[in-house]
């Protein structure tokens, strides 16, 4: 809803395109790239296959380990706009079947770090560049992409703050001594520390936020020593797969900007490690 308010995605269905021919023209056009066949470029291929299932031009792309993927996809549907999701390899074949289900089109990767341009959140951004910069030059057309970017966009930190937060002060009766959980984008956990932090400073209480964090993510030293760095990481050793996990969409070698607003806030006050078991 925000990228609609913003101008980025078209109005869902019931308002879109009043003109509903000029979005039959625009879906009707093939992908313009360049040389390249879409039967033969997979990002094409799930550029026109995207454009074509959109009910308002709208087409939202995100990359995801899966579960946010998901939210958006059921959200997008329902506003009529389709869904572009970008996943590394490495992740539950259950939650691309899922995805799949509910019309995501779905466009997975090699798992690569965030300095490869291949890496999942990257060619997610490429994509939605791409079908902007298209379909820009046809004046007819409806068609616009979002790039969710759940990693750095502050709306995900905010909508923790507005509802999460208020979900959790209410059902514990507004007694809450302690916050635990696993970081993804950060978004949860600087949200909602951020939220039960405030109100117990109101009622004269204290709150702790701790981070679990998992084998080979980085977070836990950020939060106790301001440097974001595991063993994992160390040049010598550093594979492909950091270190073998059960864990999917949790913990980072990466600091993003809404695990930062937790970080440079004072929001978390500890860190925890566990094994893949107790994650």
């Amino acid at each position: 809803r925000d990228a609609e308010k913003r101008g980025l995605l078209p109005p869902p269905l019931s308002k879109a395109c009043k003109d509903g021919e000029d979005l039959h023209k625009t879906k009707s056009q093939p992908f313009k790239g360049g040389n390249k066949n879409a039967d033969d470029d997979p990002i094409l291929s799930t550029i026109d296959i995207a454009v074509q299932r959109s009910k308002t031009g709208g087409i939202v792309v995100e990359g995801t380990s899966g579960s946010t993927g998901i939210s958006l996809a059921t959200l997008a549907a329902q506003r009529g706009h389709s869904t572009i999701i970008v996943m590394p390899d490495d992740q539950a074949k259950e939650k691309q079947t899922i995805l799949r289900c509910l019309g995501a089109v779905l466009h997975v990767v090699p798992t690569a770090a965030i300095s490869n341009p291949n890496q999942y959140v990257n060619v997610a951004r490429k994509i939605a560049e791409e079908i902007n910069r298209r379909y820009a030059e046809d004046p007819n057309s409806c068609v616009k992409a979002s790039f969710m970017n759940q990693f750095e966009n502050e709306a995900n930190y905010n909508a923790h703050i507005t509802t999460t937060g208020p979900e959790i002060w209410r059902q514990t009766d507004h007694k809450v001594d302690a916050f635990c959980m696993s970081s993804g984008t950060g978004g949860t956990i600087s949200g909602v520390g951020r939220y039960l932090k405030d109100r117990c400073h109101r009622h004269g209480r204290d709150c702790k936020i701790v981070l679990i964090d998992p084998p080979g993510s980085a977070l836990l030293n950020k939060v106790k020593f301001n440097i974001a760095y595991a063993s994992e990481q160390k040049e010598r050793g550093l594979r492909r797969h950091r270190y073998d996990t059960i864990a999917e969409g949790i913990g980072l070698d990466r600091i993003t900007h809404n695990f930062a607003l937790g970080t440079d806030n004072a929001v978390l006050d500890d860190a925890i490690r566990v094994s893949d078991q107790e994650a």
